[in-house]
């Protein structure tokens, strides 16, 4: 069993389609169809398109390899907060912002966290 890594992709799947969702209700909105110029709700659900399903796998690998559920939790929470402040600061501020920044690298540093930890376990064979 993969509980917590059920309960992560489950989370980031709910999230995922809403962010799929305001893209889409944008679009509407503003008319545009298929070739309109990318703006930040697009941006917002791209970019978590783009990082949280390796994310997820990197998750589900740590988990199948017996990895302490106490630290699943702490990568999978970790990584949900960053993304929620990547797309609120990207949703919702023009520019640069501190919940961007902070959500974005948050997203990088987890997501390392966990690579060095698949790669210590690889290398180390146990």
């Amino acid at each position: 069993m993969i509980p917590a890594t059920a309960l992560y992709a489950g989370v980031f799947g709910l999230l995922s389609v809403t962010l799929a969702n305001a893209v889409l209700f944008a679009r509407l909105r503003t008319g545009k169809l298929p070739g309109w110029q990318p703006d930040a709700v697009l941006r917002v659900q791209a970019n978590f398109v783009e990082n949280v399903p390796l994310a997820l796998v990197m998750l589900l690998v740590l988990e199948l390899i017996g990895t302490p559920p106490s630290l699943i939790h702490s990568f999978g929470s970790a990584l949900l907060i960053c993304r929620l402040l990547h797309a609120y600061g990207l949703g919702t501020r023009p520019g640069a912002n501190y919940p961007r920044l902070i959500g974005a690298q948050g997203t990088f540093l987890v997501m390392s966290a966990m690579a060095v930890a698949l790669l210590f376990h690889a290398l180390d064979g146990t």
